[in-house]
């Protein structure tokens, strides 16, 4: 019984972690244009407004 929620976790939180990785890489091919507000905080801590 241990053992098999243990493998069901385990297979849960693989998927997750691919599921955010695959959310991602799309966002990062496919930014919301326009549908954000104007202003967008870069990595740097800088705000750039479009």
């Amino acid at each position: 019984m241990k053992e098999m929620l243990k493998r069901i976790f385990l297979v849960a939180f693989i998927l997750i972690v691919l599921t955010a990785i695959s959310g991602y890489m799309y966002m990062q091919k496919h930014p919301m244009e326009g549908k954000t507000s104007a202003k967008t905080v870069k990595l740097s801590g800088q705000v750039s407004k479009k």
